[in-house]
């Protein structure tokens, strides 16, 4: 039973965590927000949501079709219903009163009696709603890291780095655990001593949001 098992793991020991699991473990319970992690691993889907449970025999990307499809089909056939009971309730109210009518009206009547309303599954729309404000325009190189080295010791952690990043891209800092990823991220946000040069651009503004 894994509740959240790939939390603060490297590519390299989430893919080894996969495969170990899909040939090595006889039966999985994983609780997971890595939806890849999730559908690579799991055969089973179980939905727990507004007080109900539903089980689906199959992973998460195809069980999030079926649940569109289940919810479509409640949603029609709640429709159907609806325009049945509508008809049946119109026939009552037109002929109640009517003596020739009489047992035809309360026939109907026991159908409306009868009925079992379907219910359509509520969604859960609760979600996380952040709001940031604009940021203004910063020059073209927001960041600029030259011959960057960090040591503990005589322990080098990377030495004579250097990295520019441009307005607009988007970077991802990839490696094993403990290969400095997260002391370059510090280094950038000068909350640790180092060798070399960084330097922020022109109204460059850094929103640092930390694994802790």
């Amino acid at each position: 039973m894994l509740d959240e098992p790939t939390n603060h793991l490297d590519i390299e020991s989430v893919q080894w965590l996969e495969d170990f699991l899909k040939n090595g473990a006889r039966g999985v319970i994983v609780i997971s927000h890595d939806k890849t992690f999730v559908d690579n691993l799991t055969n089973r889907t179980i939905e727990v949501t507004m007080g109900r449970i539903y089980d689906y025999k199959t992973n998460y990307t195809h069980y999030l079709q079926l649940r569109k499809e289940r919810r479509e089909q409640q949603q029609k056939q709640f429709n159907d219903q609806q325009k049945e009971i509508a008809d049946i309730q119109g026939f009552i109210d037109r002929f109640k009163g009517t003596y020739s009518k009489t047992l035809q009206v309360q026939s109907r009547v026991k159908m409306l009696e009868k009925f079992e309303i379907v219910q359509v599954d509520e969604m859960d729309t609760s979600s996380l709603n952040l709001k940031f404000p604009p940021a203004p325009r910063s020059g073209n190189y927001p960041v600029i890291v030259e011959e960057l080295t960090k040591k503990y010791d005589n322990h080098v952690v990377f030495e004579n780095a250097s990295l520019t990043i441009a307005r607009g891209e988007k970077v991802a800092f990839v490696g094993k655990n403990g290969e400095g990823k997260s002391t370059m991220i510090k280094a950038i946000m000068g909350e640790i001593d180092f060798e070399g040069k960084m330097q922020l651009g022109h109204n460059s503004m850094i929103g640092y949001f930390a694994q802790e």
